[in-house]
């Protein structure tokens, strides 16, 4: 008897693709087409405002708020560093009372009434690097993006929420740890954290406050995907959902550990400059050799407005089930192992929930197990 079930391919090892690099900010691109790039290459530069800070200066001075404008020692409008001296007011009995900038800004706006006052960070300059080796396709100066073809290892997940970013990769933990709050660190800012069975909502709140661009774990509770994804869980995605960070689930719900073939490849990139597409559940790897410029040179994409089969359509199909195939497992006690499949039950089986079922029997690194056939998908 012939057995079938799902097949899908999670991960595309050195395929050339097509990458977006977008300025951060207004600004100048400076890539033409045809222009053949390194990942040092700066490809233009922005300018962008690092947004404000509000101190209550009246609190500070222990003073009403119409009156704390006059401790100023700069005016509005002017620019201040941070150390200077902000406000000073000297008082008979209690000596002085200074206060300091807290950071480099323009002092934008004073509230007369509350004393407070708005301090504006000063723009800073942003330069763009190409971030791989790749050749230049097209260049929209009017969104400040640039399109750029190179060979990457796509990672393809089970759904995700998220803009398209890009950051340097840092594994978090083992590929089966649960990922706390404390584990994440200041000086995660512009990272992507790869790791874990499962990330707390806890930690994707820290991971948003200290500036992590990105999240790539096995599980997450239900409901704290629909939190970040709309609301609902629908397959698939008919609108996008932003919320400061990327992040792509490579298994399922719950606590489920990143499969071994997904976290091998991801390990060969730590440290490495990867893109992760949130909303398309997608992870791009760039080829850090500059090699690979040969392939990019002699393969031609086709136009994305041709009509092409969809990503979707080619990535998941139906596979009869065939000894010697590698297969992943999607429900009962083994969720998420992957082995090779060396046998299926020529009869059903009664299960203990008085269930026929055929078994297949799957050998995974560590042990034989069986599993339904019907809990199975072949990893193409």
């Amino acid at each position: 008897m012939k057995h079938f079930a799902p097949s899908a391919v999670r991960v595309e090892k050195d395929v050339v693709k097509r990458v977006i690099r977008k300025l951060k900010g207004k600004g100048q691109l400076n890539i033409n087409v045809g222009q053949e790039v390194t990942p040092a290459d700066i490809i233009g530069t922005s300018t962008v405002s690092a947004g404000f800070r509000t101190l209550n200066l009246a609190g500070s001075l222990g003073v009403a708020g119409p009156e704390a404008g006059k401790y100023l020692t700069r005016k509005i409008g002017q620019r201040i560093y941070q150390g200077e001296l902000l406000a000073f007011k000297k008082n008979l009995l209690f000596g002085k009372k200074m206060i300091i900038s807290p950071a480099d800004g323009i002092l934008d706006f004073l509230n007369e009434k509350s004393g407070e006052l708005k301090i504006a960070f000063i723009p800073k300059k942003n330069e763009l690097p190409a971030g791989v080796f790749g050749i230049c396709e097209k260049v929209d100066h009017e969104r400040g993006q640039a399109i750029i073809r190179t060979q990457v290892s796509l990672i393809h997940g089970l759904c995700g929420t998220g803009r398209l970013r890009d950051g340097t990769l840092h594994i978090l933990g083992k590929k089966d740890g649960l990922i706390e709050k404390k584990m994440i660190q200041s000086d995660y800012q512009d990272h992507i954290l790869a790791g874990g069975s499962l990330f707390y909502k806890e930690t994707i709140s820290a991971a948003i406050s200290n500036g992590v661009c990105g999240i790539i774990t096995g599980g997450i509770n239900a409901s704290d995907y629909k939190a970040m994804a709309g609301g609902r869980i629908v397959f698939p995605k008919k609108l996008d959902y932003d919320i400061g960070i990327s992040v792509v689930l490579c298994e399922g719900f719950g606590s489920i550990p990143i499969g071994e073939d997904i976290f091998k490849i991801l390990s060969e990139y730590e440290g490495k400059f990867v893109f992760i597409d949130g909303n398309n559940a997608l992870i791009n790897l760039p080829s850090t050799a500059g090699a690979s410029l040969v392939k990019v040179r002699s393969t031609r994409l086709p136009d994305a407005a041709d009509g092409n089969v969809s990503t979707d359509e080619k990535l998941r199909d139906i596979s009869e089930l065939k000894t010697g195939l590698f297969v992943r497992v999607l429900g009962n006690s083994y969720l998420g192992e992957q082995g090779k499949l060396i046998a299926v039950n020529g009869s059903p089986t009664l299960l203990p929930s008085g269930i026929c079922a055929y078994l297949a029997t799957i050998e995974t690194k560590r042990r034989k197990i069986q599993v339904p056939v019907a809990n199975l998908e072949v990893i193409r």
